[in-house]
C-alpha cells in the first residue's frame, strides 16, 4: 500500500498540468541552451497545435454516454439551475426519466424546468422550491415526492467567509453536505428497489486533515479557511455515502466530477480571483465532461456502491475518508445536529 501511487496523480488535470509544465520548462531550455528558439514560425504553430490536442486529450479524461431507457424513473437533482447538474438533468430528461430538479425559488424552478424540457427535446423535468439551507424547505419538499429511484446530491456552496444558515449550521456544511444528509434521510422510504444515491464530493477532500473535523465550528469561527469548510463538507459526503451502504445496503455512490472553473461555484469570487481561475481552466474539463462521472455512478453497473470515484473510475480517497470509525462518528454528530437544530 505504501508503495502505491497517490490517487491525485490518476486525474486528468493533473496529467495536463504535468504536460503543460513539461513543454514550458522543455522549451525553456531550450531557448536558454540554444540561445533561441528553435523553431520556425510554420514549425511553431504546428508544435503548439499538437501540443494544444495532446493537453486537451488528457485533461478531458473519460467519457460515459449513457444509452439505458429510463422511462418510469424517477430523478431527483438539486443544484440543477446551471452546471453539471443542469446538464446531468437534460441527459436523463433525454433518456426518459422524470426528472425533479430542486432551485431556490418556486417562479425561478418552474421557469428552468421548461428551458430544460426544451432542452431535451421534449423530456419530463419538474421544478420545484428547493433550498439546502433552509430545513422547513427541504422537507416540503420531500413531501412532494412520491418515489424515487436515482437521487444525484449535487448542489455546492463555496464560501469566502463565516457564515450561518437560518438553522444555523455553518453555510457550506449545511449546503454541500447536512442539507443533504436531511435530503436523503427524508427521502429513504420512498427510495424504490435498486435505487441509488450518488453525493459529489470533490478531490478537495485530500486537503481534510483530522483537526479540521469539527463539528461544533468553532475553529471555522475563529479562523475561516474556504478550503478548509469546502474540504470538510466534501469528506463528509464520502462519509455519507459510505454510511448508507454500510448501514442499509443502499446503492450509494460518493465522486469527483473534475476540476471545472467555469461553474456557478465560483461566482461570489472577485474579480481578480475569478481570471486567475481562468488559468486552471486549460488542465480542467468542460460542464458536459464534468458530468461524466455523476451520469456513471447514477446509471453503470461497473460503479461501485460504497466506493469514491472519479474519472469514470474507482479511485481511493484519502486515508481519512476511508477511516471507518471518523465515518461513524460523522454520521452520529450528523444525526444529532438534525436532531438539535432541525
Amino acid at each position: 500500500m505504501g508503495n502505491q501511487i497517490h490517487p491525485i496523480f490518476l486525474e486528468p488535470e493533473v496529467h495536463s498540468a504535468i504536460f503543460i509544465s513539461a513543454n514550458f520548462i522543455g522549451a525553456s531550455f531550450l531557448r536558454f541552451y540554444l540561445g533561441g528558439w528553435p523553431l520556425s514560425i510554420f514549425w511553431s504553430i504546428i508544435y503548439f497545435g499538437f501540443a494544444t490536442i495532446i493537453n486537451h486529450a488528457l485533461s478531458s479524461g473519460s467519457s460515459y454516454l449513457p444509452m439505458k431507457n429510463l422511462n418510469g424513473k424517477t430523478v431527483i437533482i438539486t443544484g440543477a439551475a446551471t452546471g453539471i447538474g443542469r446538464v446531468c438533468a437534460i441527459r436523463l430528461a433525454r433518456l426518459g426519466a422524470r426528472v425533479i430538479v430542486g432551485i431556490r425559488g418556486r417562479e425561478r424552478a418552474e421557469k428552468i424546468a421548461k428551458e430544460m424540457i426544451d432542452e431535451s427535446n421534449g423530456g419530463t423535468v419538474i421544478g420545484f422550491e428547493f433550498d439546502l439551507s433552509n430545513s422547513k424547505i427541504i422537507k416540503e419538499f420531500t413531501e412532494k415526492i412520491d418515489r424515487v429511484d436515482i437521487l444525484i446530491n449535487n448542489a455546492g456552496s463555496l464560501k469566502d467567509s463565516f457564515d450561518i444558515t437560518i438553522d444555523g449550521i455553518e453555510t457550506q456544511f449545511q449546503t454541500n453536505y447536512l442539507g443533504h444528509f436531511y435530503l436523503t434521510k427524508l427521502l429513504l422510504s420512498k427510495l424504490e428497489k435498486d435505487g441509488r444515491i450518488v453525493n459529489v464530493s470533490s478531490l478537495v477532500h485530500h486537503v481534510t486533515q483530522p483537526a479540521d473535523l469539527d463539528y461544533s465550528f468553532s475553529r471555522l469561527k475563529s479562523n475561516y479557511n474556504t478550503m478548509k469548510a469546502y474540504g470538510f463538507s466534501k469528506i463528509a459526503q464520502i462519509y455519507h455515502a459510505n454510511e448508507l451502504t454500510r448501514r442499509y445496503n443502499v446503492k450509494a455512490y460518493s465522486l469527483h466530477p473534475g476540476t471545472i472553473v467555469k461553474t456557478e461555484l465560483n461566482k461570489h469570487r472577485n474579480w481578480f480571483a475569478l481570471n486567475f481561475l481562468q488559468i486552471f481552466s486549460i488542465f480542467g474539463k468542460n460542464l458536459e465532461q464534468g458530468a461524466m462521472t455523476t451520469l456513471f455512478c447514477a446509471l453503470s453497473d461497473d460503479a461501485q456502491p460504497g466506493c469514491f470515484h472519479s474519472d469514470c473510475h474507482v479511485r481511493r480517497p484519502s486515508s481519512l475518508a476511508l477511516d471507518q470509525r471518523r465515518s461513524e462518528e460523522c454520521w452520529n454528530e450528523t444525526e444529532r445536529m438534525i436532531s438539535k437544530k432541525f
